[in-house]
């Protein structure tokens, strides 16, 4: 079967015209529009194999959720066609797995054939096992597509960037990478664009950064009714951090604190934008380019929970970047690849090089200070050129914005609470031009001269009117003003940085007393927050035995090596476990192990089984745990809960207060006529769990879907 459906592709384009052809494998292909030969290559490829069909109230609306968890969102012209759709699915279906629908006990299933094989010894693996195993194996991993381009998305508390560069140009210099700088603009020197997004009263697209801050200002001079009914958002990506309980139904609520949208909508909105800036800027660089070409890359902090890592996977895929065309890559990670390219190239053109800081076998820490999160991973360099990690991925809340948010403070003490509110409100340009000045002050202020602030003359107007002396009792002598410049004395200055220093500081310090720390020689400093010299000082003062190495442009290194990471094979191989994984077992359970022995378990319901311990190395592309798993007869799927522990020690019962459940697997099944098990078998692919399930008797496979965002 085949025609045309409207597909939902992105939050803005919403849906359009595709061609879809239904063939007889199972594969739903795309296409833009009919083809006009037999051989054409689609679009867009998925296998409705066990897949979900869900429909809406309007008739038309229907969803096709893989049983590797990909959606389809469709419009049917009508509701007729949309049953001739839906019922082609089911019999596809009965053509793969008639033991589903068969009536006669003798025909499909498991009939004598499959007890024979369970009763054989066979003195080699059967041609037919091998062809099993290496389906298996595939089928845990997603091998990347062969693409033309790879564009990297750096999502920021306070700032994004984008950057990208072509196959070509990696494989002649893998630091020819193109930076987006700001809106239109390309150059190898980067700024980066506020995360700040506007929406209109109905939730359409305004405009995201400089361009959304400087229209939003206007909109409250020229039309203050019209911009109380848009929705303003900035600052919002650390929720994702701060909620231990995250859902995908999480709403967050816009700059007046009144409207409030579904999270992963404005996430969705934010990354289109930067995703469809970035292809345009692309396709002047190579006009034959096609979205389907680029490989994305979507930075995320290291010390995220799995729930927030797959929360970006969600809204990536809703900005119409699909999960085969994407990649999480670890912030430190990227920075830490970027770095040893750098200086690899700067060992090339004859230039003083520190590379025995990642030359092989050489152990680091890299310190990636964000705008919300100080993120620091420990890693070693394998001779391959590739990284591991040596110790899990730590940090936390001490980034850039809480220097921010002490700056404000002190200018509501000295000027007044009342009056820097007034002006915020009032003044909404000015207030912009003063929020630009203190993130420049931040970031060039030293321990040695005071900190000169412009202040714009709407400010000082509406302090004159509170307070003739201008300057509050409290900082007579430690703040002044002059030619409408607000002076303060380093001391003053000093005080707001030490929590946030002091916090980084020790944090890296205890890293450091930890064993599999021992041998780090160098800490890399990476971020926004590293171009503040006052704080790459002190941390060089007391970290003086070790190589502290702060690159140029700290604040586009994560973005380049994101890029990098694209282009890689495999760039990190291995990984620790931050916490105990288990599943829950019911009471009276056997589980067999890979030596042909079984383990039993005791009665009680609440046992806490752990598939990987805490600590322990997690290779990349390769198997990290498996075990068997029993089904029914007749059962659909099989669902497994996930529970995680952070304690030193794993949990014995889930009912334990450290034991919390983070996820679920669910594997899609044909409808067995006899019990059976399941050998599950769970692999990391880069940020990543995979699941792959093989059932005993037949061998067949069954991708799973492992999820940690309900």
């Amino acid at each position: 079967m085949e025609g045309t459906l409207k597909r939902r592709i992105s939050f803005f384009t919403g849906y359009q015209d595709k061609w879809f052809v239904l063939a007889d494998d199972g594969n739903i292909k795309q296409f833009e529009r009919q083809p006009t030969e037999t051989n054409q290559k689609p679009k867009w490829t998925m296998n409705i194999i066990l897949a979900d069909v869900t429909t809406k109230d309007d008739g038309i609306r229907f969803v096709v959720t893989a049983s590797n968890g990909r959606t389809l969102k469709l419009k049917a012209p009508n509701t007729e066609e949309r049953e001739k759709w839906i019922k082609l699915f089911k019999i596809i279906n009965e053509k793969h797995f008639p033991l589903i629908y068969s009536k006669k006990e003798d025909k499909g299933g498991f009939g004598a054939k499959a007890e024979e094989q369970k009763n054989v010894v066979h003195s080699e693996v059967s041609s037919a096992e091998k062809r099993s195993q290496e389906l298996f194996k595939n089928m845990s991993l997603k091998p990347k597509r062969n693409y033309t381009m790879v564009a990297a998305i750096d999502f920021g508390s306070a700032y994004s960037g984008t950057a990208f560069s072509s196959k070509s140009d990696f494989t002649r210099n893998p630091l020819h990478i193109c930076v987006m700088e700001g809106v239109g603009k390309i150059s190898t020197m980067s700024t980066k664009i506020p995360t700040v997004l506007l929406l209109n009263p109905d939730k359409k697209f305004e405009a995201f950064g400089n361009e959304a801050e400087e229209k939003y200002a206007r909109l409250t001079i020229n039309d203050p009714q019209y911009a109380n009914q848009c929705y303003y958002f900035t600052r919002f990506k650390m929720q994702l951090y701060n909620n231990r309980n995250l859902k995908k139904s999480l709403t967050i609520k816009d700059i007046s604190g009144k409207k409030e949208m579904k999270a992963v909508d404005v996430f969705a909105a934010c990354i289109e934008y930067l995703k469809n800036a970035t292809f345009t800027r692309a396709k002047e660089q190579i006009p034959s380019l096609e979205e389907e070409d680029i490989h994305w890359v979507l930075t995320v902090p290291a010390i995220w929970t799995e729930a927030a890592r797959q929360f970006m996977i969600d809204a990536a895929e809703k900005s119409g970047i699909y999960e085969d065309n994407l990649t999480l890559a670890l912030e430190p990670e990227a920075a830490a690849l970027c770095c040893r390219s750098l200086e690899i190239e700067k060992k090339d053109k004859g230039q003083s090089p520190q590379l025995g800081s990642f030359s092989p076998g050489s152990r680091f820490l890299v310190v990636d200070l964000g705008g919300g999160t100080v993120d620091i991973t420990a890693n070693e360099v394998m001779t391959t050129g590739q990284i591991k990690e040596i110790h899990s991925a730590s940090g936390g809340p001490w980034g850039g914005n809480m220097i921010n948010t002490k700056m404000w403070s002190l200018l509501r003490e000295i000027f007044g609470t009342e009056v820097v509110s007034t002006f915020s409100l009032n003044n909404r340009d000015d207030y912009l031009d003063l929020v630009r000045d203190i993130e420049r002050q931040k970031r060039s202020f030293n321990s040695d001269s005071k900190c000169t602030i412009e202040l714009p003359s709407s400010l000082i107007i509406e302090v004159k009117k509170s307070n003739p002396d201008m300057v509050a009792e409290k900082y007579k002598g430690k703040a002044e003003i002059k030619k409408k410049k607000l002076q303060i004395i380093p001391e003053v200055l000093k005080s707001i940085f030490k929590e946030s220093i002091d916090k980084i500081i020790g944090y890296v310090q205890k890293l450091l007393n930890e064993p599999e720390t021992s041998k780090v020689k160098s800490i890399l400093l990476v971020g926004g927050y590293a171009s503040c010299g006052l704080l790459v000082h002190a941390i060089k003062e007391h970290f003086n035995h070790l190589t502290v190495i702060c690159p140029l442009q700290p604040d586009v290194i994560v973005l380049k090596g994101a890029v990098i990471m694209g282009h890689m094979e495999t760039p990190v191989v291995g990984r620790m476990a931050k916490y105990h994984y288990g599943i829950a077992l019911a009471g009276g359970e056997q589980k067999s192990n890979f030596d042909g022995s079984h383990t039993s378990f005791p009665t009680s319901p609440q046992e806490f089984y752990t598939i990987i311990p805490k600590g322990s190395p997690i290779q990349v592309n390769e198997v990290v745990t498996e075990y068997d798993f029993p089904i029914d007869v007749y059962q659909e799927e099989a669902n497994i809960q996930i529970y995680a522990s952070e304690d030193k020690q794993a949990p014995k019962l889930i009912s334990e207060e450290s034991c919390r459940k983070i996820g679920h697997i669910r594997i899609k099944l044909p409808r067995f006529r006899r019990t059976t098990k399941l050998r599950i078998v769970i692999s990391n692919d880069e940020t990543e769990f995979k699941v792959v399930a093989r059932e005993e008797h037949t061998g067949k496979c069954f991708v799973g879907v492992c999820r940690f965002l309900d």
